[in-house]
C-alpha cells in the first residue's frame, strides 16, 4: 500500500502572514474525519509551496517565552498563560512554525512513512507529489488504523 491510499487530502493551509490567532480559528474549524479541529496545519507561501508546519504545540509555545526559567512551577502566577496567550495572538504564524520540514512523497510505502513518523517523533508528514507540491497529509493514526484493521481481520489469537 502506498502513502496516497490513506493520506488526507489538503483541504486548508496557513500563510506565513496570517496571525496566530487567524491561525487558531482555522485550525479549529477545519474539517477532519467529519469533526472539526486538527493539531496542525501546513503553512504555503504565495506560490502555493511549503515552508512550515504550525501545530498545536508550537501554538503553546508561543505562549511559554523561551526567556522563563523551565520550572514554571516556581514562578508562575494564576492566569499567567492566558495572559501570555493574548499577547501573542496579533503574532505572525512564520515567527513559531516549524520550519524544518520532513516530507514524504505520495508514492512511498507505507513501511518507509512509519518508519519516518517513528525515528522523527513525528504526528503527521506533509506528502508531495511528483512536482513537489503538498497534495495531503499521513497521520500516524492513519498508520496505525492500516495496522490495526489488520489486526482485526485475523482470527483470535490462541494463547
Amino acid at each position: 500500500m502506498k502513502v496516497k491510499e490513506i493520506m488526507n487530502p489538503i483541504t486548508d493551509h496557513l500563510s506565513p502572514e496570517d496571525t496566530l490567532q487567524s491561525a487558531v480559528v482555522k485550525m479549529r474549524t477545519t474539517v477532519r474525519e467529519d469533526r472539526p479541529g486538527v493539531k496542525g496545519l501546513v503553512v504555503l507561501n504565495e506560490r502555493g509551496e511549503l515552508v512550515g508546519v504550525l501545530t498545536i504545540k508550537d501554538v503553546l509555545r508561543a505562549a511559554i517565552p523561551v526567556y522563563l526559567d523551565t520550572r514554571l512551577s516556581k514562578l508562575s502566577w494564576d492566569g499567567m498563560l492566558e495572559e501570555m496567550a493574548r499577547k501573542v495572538a496579533c503574532r505572525r504564524v512564520k515567527e513559531f512554525m516549524s520550519k524544518r520540514l520532513v516530507t514524504v512523497p505520495e508514492d512511498a510505502p507505507l513501511m518507509a512513512c512509519a518508519d519516518l513518523l517513528i525515528q522523527e517523533k513525528m504526528q503527521r508528514l506533509p506528502v508531495l507529489n511528483k512536482d513537489n507540491r503538498v497534495v495531503g497529509i499521513v497521520y500516524i493514526k492513519d498508520i496505525f488504523n492500516v495496522v490495526s484493521q489488520i489486526f482485526l481481520d485475523q482470527e483470535k489469537c490462541k494463547l
